[in-house]
């Protein structure tokens, strides 16, 4: 009877070393989303370069348009690094790190559903075995991206009358 009671006890969710190392893994899983996407960016934006056209053709405009993207995407990754190093440096406080980093974001070019996105993303794909850690990881983020989206809501002028939902 008092192996049972200890067993149950044993099961009570994650302790705090393993939020300490859920935090680092999805931090590091973010640095990752960020890197790739800076590469893509980064390609993108060569590939362009290579290419001279007049600025009056539609070959100019839509080369315009991918410069754009190239922006938005290396604004994307840098977003997605200061969420891992907000996390890091409040590891153990998902809700402080999540309004420290909308504090820190512009608002321009940046959507909530992409950033909000590749966290998950993240929290999918960390590369360890410890279970425990990737279940903290799990809950980190979703903890992160629900307080993150309220304070974004919170700190965004209202556009049409509906905030800066932008896809969520």
């Amino acid at each position: 009877m008092e192996d049972e009671a200890s067993l149950e006890m044993s099961y009570g969710g994650p302790s705090p070393q393993d939020f300490a190392n859920g935090t680092a893994i999805l931090a590091s899983a973010l640095v990752r989303e960020a890197e790739s996407l800076a590469r893509a960016a980064a390609g993108l934006h060569a590939t362009l370069d290579l290419f001279t056209l007049d600025g009056f053709s539609p070959e100019a405009e839509d080369r315009r348009i991918m410069r754009e993207g190239t922006r938005e995407g290396a604004a994307l990754a840098g977003a997605l690094l200061l969420a891992a190093r907000q996390l890091l440096r409040c590891t153990g406080d998902p809700v402080r790190a999540a309004h420290e980093t909308v504090g820190r974001l512009p608002r321009g070019s940046l959507s909530i559903g992409e950033i909000v996105g590749h966290l998950r993303a993240a929290a999918l794909a960390p590369v360890t075995d410890d279970g425990a850690a990737r279940i903290a990881a799990a809950t980190i983020a979703e903890t992160f991206a629900e307080e993150f989206d309220a304070a974004w809501q919170k700190a965004a002028p209202p556009i049409g009358g509906k905030g800066m939902n932008n896809g969520i």
